[in-house]
C-alpha cells in the first residue's frame, strides 16, 4: 500500500509543482494558462493571495528549518528576495525595468532553497 502511495506521489509531483511556478512573475502566463486548462481559471484573479500564502507556507518551513540547524541566512535570504519580488511585481507592474528588482528576488529565494538544502547534507565518510 506505501507503494502504492509513492507511485501516486511521483505521477502528481509536475502537477502539483506547476501549481507553485506561479510565484515567479515569468512563469505566471504558464501556470495561468495550465489552470484554466485544468478548469480552475477562477482562481487567476486570486493568484497574488495564493502566490503569498505559498511564500508564507515556505517561510514556515523556513522557520522550521532553522529550529534544526540555527542558521539565520536562509530565512533571511527568503525574506528579502521576497521583499524584491512582491516590490518588483505588484508595485511596478507596469514598469518595463521592474525585472531588474524582481530577477534578484527571484534569484535569492532559489538560493535561500538551494542553501538551506545544503545545510542538512550528511557529512561524507570516507
Amino acid at each position: 500500500m506505501n507503494n502504492f502511495f509513492k507511485k501516486t506521489a511521483i505521477r502528481f509531483a509536475p502537477i502539483l509543482g506547476a501549481g507553485a511556478i506561479g510565484v515567479c512573475p515569468l512563469c505566471w502566463i504558464g501556470s495561468a494558462s495550465l489552470l484554466t486548462y485544468l478548469g480552475l481559471g477562477a482562481l487567476i484573479p486570486y493568484w497574488r493571495w495564493i502566490g503569498f500564502s505559498l511564500i508564507a507556507l515556505g517561510a514556515a518551513g523556513f522557520l522550521l528549518d532553522y529550529r534544526s540547524h540555527r542558521n539565520p541566512y536562509p530565512l533571511i535570504s527568503l525574506a528579502l528576495g521576497a521583499m524584491l519580488l512582491y516590490v518588483g511585481r505588484y508595485v511596478f507592474l507596469s514598469t518595463w525595468g521592474a525585472w531588474q528588482i524582481w530577477g534578484p528576488g527571484a534569484a535569492l529565494i532559489i538560493a535561500a532553497v538551494v542553501y538551506n538544502k545544503w545545510l542538512f547534507r550528511k557529512p561524507r565518510t570516507i
